[in-house]
């Protein structure tokens, strides 16, 4: 309790003991393997005690302290040290075999070209170290596979999964040390957030880094298990806000009586910069590549779209084929109702601009101004703001909040305004 050397006695053990099974590992002999329980515990008390010789940890003045820790915890310490290297270090040797061997079947394929770029990527990099060992991970995420499609994402899913679950166990171990580091007596900063045992005492030092760690990489597998969400919901915003455009160029070869599947290809080579070109090209990768007919493609990119505008017109595009109806006035129905919905928000959006407009006014040139005109006189008469010189807060304020607040309202701008 009082943050000496001999709280690292019980670690000191664990890790003594934990190398006769390594010893015993490494050896190949079957024997020494078989018996590795019997062999090492009965070894690790007398090695505990001429380690202690030479790196006294255990204060000999008291013998029957000294005869205790070393039968209770040498004994624990080789089970737990056994239990770690069996399930931890053999794995990694696994892990790093695998890792070499990858590393060389895709040296070896980008030589001969037998895999595109993509599959040389960290996400198939993660995939093939750690594919297999996330199948206890995917009941956790079962709906992230629909969102990843619904994204448009081309990561498989198990592939991201893998990408998650590596990136949590860097930023674990990662995190760790840094906190290790960080709430060490030397640093300090676990007295001075509250946490005053973890500067006095190192086992607590090391539980309170470890749960943060914990928490570090729970919060890395947070953020990439929210990115795909964050891409689903930019794609839906830009198919609703390019849409209109397209189904006007769509609405024209209609009119021109162009034929179902020439007017998807004449799409699909248009700039994406200014229709969903990208997005019909799927369509026609789906007959070319795969097969379909243009009903079957119709269909199963609505299965993969987050916009349901865009689910309709894909929808009502494949039922006006099916039946053989008119398709300039479906195009035109559906461009007129898609541009009327466009004009309602950009509507939307000049009321809230208006809104918006006037908060700038008042929070970043009424109110400045006439703060500014207060601290002068605040100044002028020797006052301060709860100890910090007026002059530094005025600083403070033309310098930095001031700017921070219009790079606000300017994000805010970007965010609402309709696109396309």
């Amino acid at each position: 309790s009082n943050g000496a050397l001999t709280q690292l006695v019980p670690f000191t053990y664990m890790l003594i003991s934990g190398s006769f099974f390594a010893i015993l590992f490494n050896f190949n002999i079957p024997p020494l393997k078989k018996y590795k329980w019997f062999i090492s515990i009965p070894l690790s008390i007398p090695l505990a005690l001429f380690s202690n010789l030479f790196f006294p940890l255990v204060a000999v003045a008291s013998p029957p302290w000294v005869f205790i820790e070393l039968l209770l915890f040498s004994p624990i310490g080789a089970v737990y040290s056994g239990f770690t290297y069996e399930h931890s270090v053999l794995h990694m040797g696994d892990y790093r075999a695998r890792l070499r061997r990858f590393l060389q079947q895709t040296d070896k394929a980008k030589k001969e070209d037998l895999i595109p770029e993509d599959k040389g990527s960290f996400v198939y990099f993660t995939y093939r170290l750690l594919g297999k060992r996330v199948a206890t991970l995917l009941p956790f995420f079962k709906g992230l596979k629909q969102v990843l499609s619904l994204a448009g994402m081309k990561t498989g899913y198990k592939a991201y999964v893998s990408l998650m679950a590596f990136a949590g166990l860097v930023g674990f171990i990662v995190s760790f040390f840094v906190w290790l580091v960080l709430l060490s007596p030397a640093v300090g900063l676990g007295s001075s957030i509250g946490l005053g045992f973890a500067g006095d005492n190192i086992i607590f030092t090391f539980i309170a880094a470890l749960f943060m760690s914990i928490v570090t990489g729970l919060a890395v597998l947070g953020m990439f298990y929210a990115v795909p969400f964050f891409k689903l919901g930019s794609r839906r915003t830009r198919l609703d806000s390019y849409l209109p455009f397209t189904s006007s160029y769509m609405t024209v070869l209609a009119s021109a009586g162009v034929t179902p599947e020439r007017i998807l290809r004449s799409t699909a080579e248009k700039d994406p910069r200014f229709m969903l070109s990208d997005e019909i090209a799927n369509v026609v990768g789906r007959v070319d590549l795969l097969g379909f007919d243009i009903i079957h493609a119709l269909n199963a990119e609505v299965e993969r779209s987050p916009s349901t505008n865009y689910q309709d017109l894909l929808r009502g595009f494949a039922g006006v084929i099916r039946t053989g109806g008119d398709m300039k006035k479906f195009f035109q129905g559906i461009t007129d109702h898609l541009f009327q919905k466009r004009h309602l928000s950009v509507q939307s959006f000049l009321d809230t601009l208006g809104i918006l407009a006037e908060t700038y006014v008042l929070m970043l040139i009424a109110f400045p101004l006439m703060l500014v005109v207060m601290l002068s006189i605040m100044a002028s008469i020797g006052g301060s703001l709860g100890g910090i010189d007026v002059f530094s807060f005025m600083y403070l304020l033309a310098f930095i909040l001031i700017p921070m607040c219009g790079v606000m309202f300017l994000f805010i701008l970007d965010t609402m305004q309709p696109k396309g």
